[in-house]
């Protein structure tokens, strides 16, 4: 029987961390409403189901439509999966109810010379959007306690950073100071509220990137 493949972090998460920045849940195994978009831009929605994975990321899935027809893509054909958090997730508490789905998107991947992936992306979308980096976290033990998995000092995690849905870096704590020109200083309106960023600001980088996606971009273009 599928059980539910939920990595929870939040027992060891900063209080920073909110909506605006996500930790990583990891893909669900188990059916659970939700819908994938192929790389040929069809939609296809119903029960969804990931039933491998290669390095955290869906390698192949199966969408049970209506008339109960599955239909199995594998993860190369696949531009987003998207699946809804069952109800009995939210019990630990550990998963604020704001979020409702864990997505995974095809973006460009640092880490493979830009040749794009499916990232489970951990903010909202926008200009600047943080995808997690499975990388990032190899170094880190985890520890297993029934169909959950919790994992260590969730600060030291990287963020596949993508901007204008084209651009992709790998931003760490240590670098942190180092990628804020590239990242904010299109926008001097933020720049002038935000001038720079150091390793103190690392348990924020999300909220950080929600504020440059609020106040920067207005119709469209940059503030």
């Amino acid at each position: 029987m599928n059980t539910l493949k939920i990595s929870l972090f939040a027992a060891l998460l900063s209080p920073a961390i909110s909506f605006a920045q996500y930790a990583p849940l990891g893909a669900i195994t188990t059916w659970t409403d939700g819908y994938v978009v192929t790389t040929e831009n069809d939609t296809i929605r119903g029960k969804v189901r990931v039933s491998s994975m290669v390095n955290d990321a869906p390698a192949s899935v199966v969408v049970r439509t209506e008339g109960d027809k599955k239909i199995t893509l594998k993860g190369e054909k696949l531009r987003t999966v998207s699946q809804n958090i069952p109800n009995f997730a939210y019990a630990t508490g550990a998963i604020p109810r704001e979020r409702e789905t864990v997505v995974f998107e095809r973006v460009p991947n640092p880490r493979k010379d830009g040749k794009t992936a499916l990232l489970e992306r951990l903010s909202q979308p926008g200009k600047i959007t943080l995808y997690f980096d499975a990388n990032g976290w190899k170094k880190h033990s985890e520890y297993t306690f029934g169909q959950f998995t919790i994992g260590t000092n969730p600060r030291d995690l990287s963020f596949v950073v993508v901007k204008d849905l084209t651009s992709a870096r790998i931003v760490k704590k240590s670098t942190i100071d180092d990628e804020h020109e590239a990242l904010f200083g299109d926008c001097p309106a933020f720049v002038r509220q935000f001038p720079a960023a150091t390793r103190r600001d690392w348990n924020r980088f999300g909220e950080i990137v929600e504020a440059y996606n609020q106040t920067c971009v207005v119709g469209g273009t940059v503030n």
